[in-house]
């Protein structure tokens, strides 16, 4: 199992007028930030956190310090986004909601005694600081439950009770475990109006929305070649088109890390395919329970970890 060496300080996301810094661990003490003459003061420091710097310049290159009691700890930099025009549409996604868990932890598992289930409280966060941040629409891409039984599916209505803005949503392998007392996943969508189809596509200002069912009922693995002609027939645009499902592209074609996604071979033959017919591509999925991002000729793709595991994440894209 390979591992990665993080760095002190990270920039994890970026606006046009902002950025998201995250650090694994800094020395105890008072924490300030320093964007070129700004201080932004942080609060108390001496383990793993996140900030985010507001009312940079768009378009512009911005030196980063993050001081410790006045003495500089850790650098980085960031360049900001172009500006955004007030008619851009913004979209959040999240996944790996895992309704119904109880435990986190394979060995030891560690447990939650407050008053809402914490997959349900993580969740609630996740779209709420979405949608403050102006999404307009909302994709899930898979896990919402653990085992599909009608109990969690009744927290996901809880959920969705709570969220104003529209909604898509894809089902995981979780949501098709095939086991006794577990509900048909694609039904359940289906009868909330959140999935029509297996390849299902949603015209926005100026791109386009495909969301896939990358699921093999029964196993944890994915797959969506069955599904070719009808993603190629939906990116086939003259716009730009983001692609989600909730399995994610395996990079290399022995395995390397757990779990599974969506083998190699399969994945890049498909994805190329598609680059032919719109070069102008983002892929997003979920199922690692990591942030990654990296490219394939002019596609970007991406992997947005779970709510849960990484308490209320999301991620927003304009």
């Amino acid at each position: 199992m390979p591992t990665t060496q993080l760095p002190l300080v990270d920039v994890f996301a970026v606006e046009d007028d902002s950025a998201q810094v995250t650090w694994r661990g800094l020395p105890d003490g008072h924490l300030t930030a320093l964007v070129e003459n700004n201080e932004q003061d942080l609060g108390a420091s001496g383990r793993p956190g996140a900030a985010d710097l507001r009312e940079l310049q768009p378009g512009s290159a911005h030196s980063i310090e993050l001081l410790i009691d006045g003495l500089v700890t850790a650098q980085t930099s960031v360049r900001t986004l172009p500006s955004s025009s007030d008619s851009s549409t913004k979209i959040a996604t999240i996944s790996d909601l895992h309704f119904g868990e109880t435990g986190f932890g394979l060995v030891k598992q560690l447990r939650d005694d407050g008053p809402d289930s914490y997959p349900l409280r993580c969740a609630r966060s996740a779209a709420r600081d979405a949608v403050e941040w102006g999404a307009e629409l909302l994709v899930i891409k898979g896990d919402i439950t653990c085992h599909s039984r009608p109990e969690e599916w009744e927290m996901f209505d809880e959920f969705l009770a709570d969220v104003p803005i529209p909604i898509m949503a894809i089902p995981g392998n979780h949501d098709v475990v095939d086991q006794s007392g577990s509900h048909d996943s694609t039904e359940e969508l289906q009868r909330r109006s959140l999935f029509p189809q297996p390849v299902t596509q949603r015209d926005l200002n100026g791109f386009r929305i495909v969301a896939v069912d990358s699921t093999v009922p029964g196993h944890s693995w994915g797959s969506i070649g069955r599904w070719h002609t009808e993603i190629r027939d939906a990116v086939d645009t003259n716009q730009p088109v983001m692609v989600f499902t909730h399995h994610h592209f395996e990079e290399r074609p022995i395995p390397w890390f757990w779990p599974l996604g969506i083998r190699y071979l399969d994945g890049t033959r498909l994805i190329d395919s598609l680059l032919e017919a719109n070069p102008d591509l983002f892929f997003s999925s979920g199922h690692t329970h990591r942030n990654r991002m990296r490219r394939r000729r002019s596609a970007v793709i991406t992997e947005v970890s779970s709510t849960k595991d990484y308490p209320g994440v999301w991620a927003g894209y304009v």
